[in-house]
């Protein structure tokens, strides 16, 4: 893996404070065995743990392969990962979050193979596990897009069920270049990578499945995919409504932006139903107009709590098949 060469894959990370994760991270990435050179694109937005002195140890091993990318302050995760990804050198880039790591050491090999053998695809992705941190379990996803074609229609207001995790993923970067403006991600603090940029190259290429998973995803409460207080929700939506109309404009659809509001204040009507914070519930639900039972119930303090009773109950047999 020296990369004497120029590099055939660039591998782009970003990073957080997850001092903790990233060895086990970039680890995985160097034990890919590959008949082709690679680099290592580390950002790193301001971590203020360890981890900043942990890069800099592995740079300063293989400083032949990893390039680091350190922010002067936070400037936010989609803002970080398009400065890094401008740094990519190779045909191909792929991508790993901090938190996760590969498990498949032909990873690469395999998913490059298959793109120089199919000129009509630009991004292969694969199956992935789900390490479920506070319970130590780990689940098989099975996630897919059913004949490898990608209708952006059928993802642009699917609420968050967009099934690839980027972390599985390597694509062209002749797409990206084409495709997708990193500039306009810096510009509009754009906070996440993977749906936009999905969304903005599948009109022009296919998508291809591997069933092998080769990924493992930590799943835990308050990690950046999982907010868990109101002001963090609201700081991640309001940025993602900023995205959302981006990513419409750009493929020149209409962007239904009462249902994506519908869709947010559901999202904070749940919170409050887990939380048990009445007040916050019939504001939420006020603000969906929604005549679901979740919203109706956030009427009164009564039917409130009957729902959250209600609820606790049927979790409690369910399992039970009663």
């Amino acid at each position: 893996m020296k990369n004497t060469n120029p590099p055939f894959v660039s591998v782009v990370m970003t990073s957080y404070n997850r001092g903790h994760y990233i060895g086990q991270a970039i680890d995985s990435i160097l034990a890919q065995e590959c008949s082709f050179p690679i680099e290592i694109i580390i950002g790193d937005d301001g971590s203020t743990d360890n981890s900043r002195e942990l890069l800099s140890q592995y740079h300063e091993k293989y400083s032949d392969i990893i390039v680091l990318n350190f922010q002067e302050h936070n400037v936010g995760f989609g803002p970080n990962w398009a400065s890094t990804c401008k740094l990519a050198r190779g045909k191909y880039i792929a991508f790993l979050d901090d938190d996760d790591y590969w498990c498949d050491e032909h990873r690469l090999q395999e998913m490059v193979d298959f793109l120089e053998s199919n000129d009509e695809y630009g991004l292969v992705y694969t199956n992935r596990y789900v390490l479920d941190v506070a319970k130590g379990t780990m689940t098989l996803t099975n996630s897919f897009i059913p004949e490898n074609v990608v209708d952006v229609c059928d993802y642009l207001d699917s609420g968050g069920g967009f099934p690839i995790l980027f972390s599985t993923t390597i694509l062209r970067k002749s797409l990206m270049d084409k495709h997708v403006n990193l500039d306009d991600y810096i510009r509009l603090e754009i906070p996440i990578q993977d749906w936009p940029t999905a969304m903005l190259i599948a009109p022009y290429c296919k998508f291809h499945y591997m069933e092998k998973p080769s990924v493992v995803y930590r799943s835990y409460q308050g990690s950046m995919s999982k907010p868990q207080e109101y002001h963090q929700i609201e700081r991640k939506y309001s940025k993602e409504l900023i995205m959302n109309r981006y990513v419409h404009d750009q493929l020149g659809i209409p962007f239904d932006e009462p249902g994506w509001y519908c869709f947010y204040y559901h999202l904070l009507l749940s919170v409050a139903y887990n939380r048990g914070e009445y007040k916050r519930a019939r504001k939420y639900a006020k603000l969906t107009g929604s005549h679901k039972l979740k919203a109706l119930c956030a009427k009164t303090w009564i039917t409130f709590w009957v729902f959250i009773l209600a609820k606790n109950v049927w979790h409690k047999i369910r399992p039970r098949d009663i």
